[in-house]
């Protein structure tokens, strides 16, 4: 009954071959088409897919094709001669489908679209794109520590797929399309991503592929970081310039050394003008110490109080580190602070101080400033109740 059925609607199925005859149990004819060979994939973070393809004129019956049941419908995409056609309707059916060369027609639950008015032998151009098709791809950033200082670097794509992918999904994998990865789903946002042409590789499901998109060599260097008030100890980051041309938002970053892994982030960009920085722990032989004094001027109407800090930072390896030190900017309600440095700021990024020491074994850096402010507290620096004498 269901071949019937099939035969009455005129059973489409993607195609550039000619139409073939199938007959039935009972010797029924059935029009019967292959999906087309198609010919883009673009692939977007986040499991959203582009499909990319021609639907022939012998695949077209009554002014109709089909679609894979799964496509976003605000995403179609339908042109004839490189002019978008506007005019059309969509239905779920069922249908009798080949999907591999050889192999028996399968019933399938598919889209099929109507173009009205639309004449013969013209062949038609459509994109549309399916969230949640099982697969996806990853941007990575895979580097080995190597001798000198350098750092070994590969930009690389994670792709990968769900062992329960559709048929259709299956049908078009097999037929080695071109596959383009794009890093951003807003393409009108400019420098937002970045767009790889990997080809034509054989993507199969329940599989993880790596491809290379960019390799480079760089120089590092580390440099232990103290957030003066958030952290009681000093952080280790390695940083290096980014050997890269290309800018990559979102990445996951892995630091290998000597066969281990020392460190990873994510949500990370990639940038040719921006360094690499890598998190790769805690170093407890450069010693801190922190203090704050408040004293009160009664005869000061605007701002009665004067807070002095002191932040202590001692190298206690024996070697010569480089080491910077973040302590955030107070201000007061009126916004009037004032500092006095014995020592500047070397930067003043955001809404930050930063020195910045180069200290050889046994050698110590103090940051010592004072502000004046019309409130005694200041939260910002007594997060860690470092008061008359410090920690």
């Amino acid at each position: 009954m269901k071949l019937a059925i099939a035969a009455v609607l005129f059973v489409m199925i993607f195609a550039p071959c000619a139409a073939q005859a199938v007959p039935d149990a009972a010797s029924e004819q059935i029009i019967v088409y292959r999906l087309p060979d198609p010919e883009r994939v673009y692939m977007y973070p986040g499991g959203f897919v582009v499909y990319e393809a021609k639907i022939p004129e012998n695949t077209i019956v009554n002014n109709a094709f089909i679609l894979p049941e799964n496509i976003q419908p605000d995403s179609l995409v339908i042109s004839r001669t490189g002019r978008r056609v506007y005019s059309y309707s969509t239905e779920l059916v069922e249908a009798l489908v080949v999907l591999r060369r050889g192999e028996h027609p399968v019933m399938v639950r598919i889209l099929r679209v109507s173009i009205p008015e639309l004449p013969a032998g013209v062949s038609l151009d459509v994109k549309y794109g399916i969230r949640n098709s099982g697969l996806t791809w990853t941007p990575v950033l895979d580097m080995e520590v190597e001798d000198g200082n350098y750092l070994g670097c590969a930009l690389l794509a994670d792709i990968r797929t769900e062992r329960e992918l559709s048929q259709t999904t299956r049908y078009i994998l097999d037929r080695r399309p071109e596959i383009i990865l794009a890093s951003s789903q807003n393409t009108l946002l400019d420098d937002t991503g970045a767009v790889f042409n990997i080809g034509r590789p054989l993507i199969e499901a329940n599989k993880r592929t790596l491809f290379t998109l960019e390799e480079g060599r760089t120089r590092y260097n580390v440099v232990y970081q103290w957030d003066a008030n958030r952290d009681e100890r000093l952080s280790a980051y390695l940083r290096a310039p980014s050997p890269f041309k290309t800018m990559v938002r979102q990445v996951r970053m892995y630091l290998n050394a000597s066969g281990m892994n020392v460190g990873q982030s994510s949500g990370v960009t990639v940038s040719p003008d921006r360094p690499i920085v890598c998190y790769i722990g805690e170093q407890p032989n450069i010693t801190a110490f922190k203090s704050v004094r408040t004293a009160e001027f009664p005869e000061r109407e605007n701002l009665p109080f004067t807070h002095y800090l002191e932040y202590r930072v001692t190298n206690q390896l024996e070697r010569r580190v480089s080491v910077e030190i973040s302590v955030p900017v107070s201000y007061g309600v009126r916004h009037r602070n004032l500092y006095h440095f014995t020592r500047e700021p070397d930067e003043r990024p955001g809404d930050r101080m930063l020195w910045k020491y180069d200290l050889g074994p046994g050698e110590e850096a103090v940051v010592e400033f004072n502000f004046d402010s019309e409130t005694k507290d200041n939260p910002l620096y007594s997060q860690f109740n470092y008061n008359e004498g410090g920690r």
